[in-house]
């Protein structure tokens, strides 16, 4: 069977060609340069205030470190979130009117209501 006598076949099959290497072609991309499917955000190391809003309590506190203790005063109950120095939250505290002790805080630095507090 001849090709070039049926000009039609010779149109499908050029077709077909140039639509295969071009896929060829898409596969053969280098896959080290290909992005990735995920969206990767990049964190910065620490500043002083961690990338994003954190969250914080609704209603001020009082806070002060006395040894390896941390006593918050509040006016209300509420929540206080706790963040580590890198942004990432450690622990919520459950706050009720009055003074409020939260011991065993590993030593370190803590993001609380955008204040740095430090545990020695």
């Amino acid at each position: 069977m001849n090709v070039f006598r049926h000009p039609s076949r010779f149109v499908l099959l050029a077709l077909l060609g140039l639509t295969s290497t071009r896929a060829v072609a898409d596969r053969q991309v280098n896959p080290r340069l290909q992005k990735d499917s995920l969206a990767v955000a990049e964190v910065p190391l620490w500043t002083g205030t961690p990338a994003g809003r954190l969250a914080q309590s609704a209603h001020p506190v009082k806070m002060a470190v006395k040894g390896r203790s941390l006593r918050v005063t509040s006016k209300h109950e509420q929540i206080l979130p706790i963040y580590t120095q890198g942004g990432a939250l450690y622990l919520v505290m459950q706050l009720t009117p009055g003074v409020n002790w939260l011991n065993g805080l590993p030593r370190g630095r803590y993001r609380i209501n955008n204040r740095t507090v430090s545990i020695r």
